[in-house]
């Protein structure tokens, strides 16, 4: 198929095949970044190295390296997208997260009480990339990985000053790149997003008037509206993307062969 062609820039649910011929792995890297989708993606190589910048720089939820790209077992490998192949608040099904977002979290009272809980998130699971499986012949890892663009925070005069500390504070602690605007300037932001003079990874409002989701998500922008809550193990996940990263560790049946690329966390810098 032709670069920026239809079969090049859509996501299809179906078993069509189709093939660009790229004149190195760098161009290739970039093909697959340019669609505006990011649910799975897959790579089939021998050499470690090229692996390792695939998976550095690949924008999707559920990477594969070196086996199939359907069939996700979402225990082992927890199943969601990034970019418009995520809508709304949401989390990985079968991941850590997904049970947390079906209930109602009681909002923040301390920012205190937040950075705490957050901090301990953040030991335990938040810059680890993790696997849960404990296969010979599969790893399977899950992490965090920060958004590429700036999250718009949108507040209003009845954010609390609790509120507006805990969203400095995740901006400050994990680098996060966060951009507060109050709800009354939406009207000239959107224009400017439908524009392309303006991109956002998501956005959180948290402003008691109702956000337009729909002009959002036409500009491919996931809208999550539920209040900061108290938990840090619920609250902190939320600034930042899940990713889950299958990788074969047998070469024809044999455990062990075949390159061995090694997974750092992107948060371990912290």
């Amino acid at each position: 198929i032709v670069v920026n062609s239809w079969s090049h820039k859509n996501e299809w649910f179906g078993p069509v095949l189709g093939i660009m011929e790229a004149p190195n792995f760098t161009t290739a890297l970039n093909w697959q970044n340019e669609v505006e989708f990011g649910l799975t993606s897959g790579i089939h190589s021998l050499d470690s190295s090229e692996c390792e910048t695939w998976i550095a720089g690949i924008e999707a939820g559920n990477l594969y390296v070196n086996r199939g790209i359907t069939g996700a077992i979402v225990n082992r490998q927890p199943f969601g997208g990034w970019k418009r192949s995520s809508v709304g608040a949401t989390a990985k099904a079968g991941g850590p997260n997904y049970l947390s977002q079906l209930r109602i979290w009681p909002p923040l009272r301390s920012s205190q009480a937040l950075k705490k809980s957050s901090m301990q998130w953040w030991e335990s699971a938040g810059k680890y990339a993790i696997d849960h499986a404990g296969l010979n012949v599969e790893r399977n890892y899950q992490r965090y990985c920060k958004f590429t663009s700036t999250i718009l925070v949108i507040i209003d005069e009845l954010t609390s000053s609790e509120e507006s500390a805990a969203i400095n504070w995740i901006s400050d602690t994990f680098e996060v790149s966060i951009q507060i605007t109050k709800s009354e300037a939406i009207a000239n932001l959107l224009v400017e997003i439908k524009n392309n003079a303006l991109n956002y990874g998501k956005v959180r409002w948290l402003s008691k008037t109702t956000p337009p989701i729909a002009e959002f998500l036409a500009a491919g922008i996931s809208v999550d509206n539920r209040p900061i809550t108290e938990n840090g193990f619920v609250e902190a996940p939320r600034w930042f993307r899940e990713q889950s990263v299958a990788i074969t560790n047998h070469r024809y049946g044999n455990v062990g062969a075949g390159p061995k690329p090694t997974l750092p966390n992107q948060l371990s810098n912290r």
